[in-house]
Parts: C-alpha cells; sequence; structure tokens
C-alpha cells in the first residue's frame, strides 16, 4: 500500500509542477517581439515523467503476471484439497504377514527364524496407493507461488532502483523553474519548441550535437537522434533568456 501512496504522490507532485510552471510561463512578458532567447538550462521535466511513466509501466507487467498467476494458483490448490481428500488406508493391504517361528530342530529347514524362537514378518506386495500422487500438483503450487513472489521481488526492486532518480528530476524541475521565474526576461520553453520560436540553444550543445543535427532550425526537420541529443526528453523545458 505504501508503494502506491508514493507512485500517486509522485504523479500528484509532477502534475502540481506543470500547472506551477505553466503559471509562471503565463506571465512573462516578451521584451520585444523578434527577441531571440539563449537556452542554457536544462529543466528536466520530461526525463522525470518518462522515468515515472516507465517505472509505473514495469510495475504493471508484474502487477498482471501476479493477476494472471493467482487463479491458477488457487485452482491447482483446490486440486491438492481433493487429492487428498482421496486418500484412505483401505486402498492398500496390510503390508506385512506374521508368520511362526521355530527352531531348525522343529522343521525350521529354510531358516525363517533369526534368531530361533521369535516371530518373523514377512512382506507381502501392497496393492493401490494410499493417497494418488501428489507430486505434479505440489510441484505446481510450488511453481505459482515462486512466480507470484519473484513479481513482488522484482516490483521493490524497481521501486528502489528508480525512485531516488525521480525525486532527484522532480526536485531539480522545481528549483530551475523557480529559478527561472526569478529572472526578469527568461522564459521556459519546452525543448521540441524552441527552434520553432526562434530561439537558440548555446553554442555549446550546438556543438555537442551538430553530428546528429547539421544545419536543421526547425523541430519537423529534426531526426530522432538530433531530438534526442539536444533535448534527451523532447517534454524537457529549457530556460530561455
Amino acid at each position: 500500500m505504501k508503494f502506491y501512496l508514493k507512485i500517486i504522490g509522485l504523479i500528484l507532485g509532477l502534475s502540481l509542477s506543470f500547472i506551477g510552471f505553466n503559471f509562471i510561463n503565463q506571465k512573462k512578458e516578451v521584451s520585444a517581439e523578434n527577441e531571440i532567447l539563449k537556452c542554457e538550462t536544462k529543466i528536466p521535466i520530461g526525463e522525470t515523467i518518462n522515468a515515472t511513466s516507465d517505472l509505473l509501466n514495469d510495475v504493471y507487467i508484474e502487477m498482471k503476471n501476479i493477476y494472471d498467476i493467482v487463479p491458477d494458483q488457487i485452482r491447482t490448490a483446490k486440486e491438492m484439497i481433493k487429492a487428498a481428500q482421496e486418500c484412505s488406508l483401505g486402498n492398500c493391504q496390510p503390508v506385512c504377514v506374521d508368520i511362526s517361528c521355530y527352531s531348525s530342530s522343529l522343521g525350521d529347514e529354510n531358516n525363517l527364524c533369526d534368531p530361533p524362537y521369535e516371530p518373523k514378518c514377512v512382506e507381502k506386495e501392497c496393492k493401490g496407493k494410499i493417497c494418488p500422487d501428489l507430486e505434479f500438483i505440489n510441484n505446481l503450487i510450488n511453481s505459482h507461488f515462486e512466480a507470484i513472489d519473484d513479481s513482488f521481488k522484482k516490483i521493490n526492486d524497481l521501486y528502489i532502483e528508480n525512485i531516488e532518480k525521480i525525486n532527484k528530476g522532480l526536485e531539480q524541475s522545481r528549483e530551475e523553474f523557480n529559478n527561472c521565474s526569478n529572472i526578469k526576461t527568461a522564459e521556459t520553453i519546452r525543448c521540441q519548441d524552441i527552434f520553432d520560436a526562434n530561439y537558440e540553444f548555446s553554442a555549446e550543445k550546438i556543438k555537442e550535437c551538430e553530428n546528429f543535427c547539421g544545419e536543421n532550425k526547425k523541430t519537423d526537420e529534426m531526426n530522432s537522434a538530433c531530438l534526442e541529443c539536444l533535448c534527451i526528453s523532447p517534454t524537457n523545458y529549457f530556460c530561455c533568456y
């Protein structure tokens, strides 16, 4: 339950952040109609959303796996109970017969008595089984249990591996949006819209990605490699001023 509350908290946090960030943008005034702004500070809100989405998707896969296995586990358990109810001592005859023993002097020519004068129990073949064969059903139950347990462990590992990264990205996004809002001429803009708004990335960023982007100046001209290099996530924001 705590896990799901934390996930819901992340989603609410991301939603509230977006509402706040958009409100800040609406208050910004552009100082000149054709002013070209430089976009240098990345705000990783898009990466954080993607990481949260990936986490939820991976958790969903494991939860669906559990959901699909549980009915089989219940059905197999019922089969085990039914088979156990069919167990009966009447399915097997007594497994030994008492043979009176006599000393060799009294006719024990086959040396049945060892030592002499003690009764000897001779095995008699059992006809039928006391219980049906439960090994196969038991193996199925164990297999289902291990699969369910494995999915729960994966969910726990997914949370541990990703939650710190998500929280860090969310906190950094809040901080950078707040910093940008304190710059009078600054504006936040979604990464994939920077060229369309006639804004520019830093010279360092352009040089870093020139092998992927060439001379492209519009978003619809960019290939995915260029967009990934510039933005990492197209829905990341930048602070431009």
